[in-house]
């Protein structure tokens, strides 16, 4: 009895000591959001790894203005292509109109079609 005794003790000891070796890193996080009707969705994301989780990289300011100003670009080439007009219609619900079909979707002069977006 004193021989199981003590090769149970030698198992804990030896399982212990090899969880603790190993450096492990477990990151859980939730993110909920309230959609329609307060219908509330939750996701749980959870990592491990022997080493830290990734981070974002950090951008540059300049790389973020740079980002900032292609994007404002693309928006006046839309804005020009498109002509948005807003009319409110007999219930007070205002409409969005285009000068050419399918700018509801992001058609642009260069992607004339459904065909060609991405």
């Amino acid at each position: 009895m004193r021989m199981i005794y003590a090769i149970a003790m030698t198992a804990a000891v030896l399982i212990s000591a090899s969880a603790q070796a190993e450096n492990t890193t477990t990151v859980t996080s939730t993110s909920c959001k309230r959609g329609y009707g307060g219908v509330e969705t939750c996701t749980t994301t959870k990592s491990s790894g022997d080493s830290e989780p990734a981070r974002p990289s950090q951008i540059s300011k300049a790389q973020a203005r740079k980002d900032q100003e292609e994007a404002d670009a693309r928006d006046r080439k839309w804005e020009e292509f498109c002509k948005p007009a807003r009319s409110v219609d007999k219930f007070g619900i205002t409409r969005l109109h285009y000068a050419h079909s399918g700018c509801e979707f992001g058609i642009t002069e260069e992607s004339s079609s459904f065909a060609e977006m991405r």
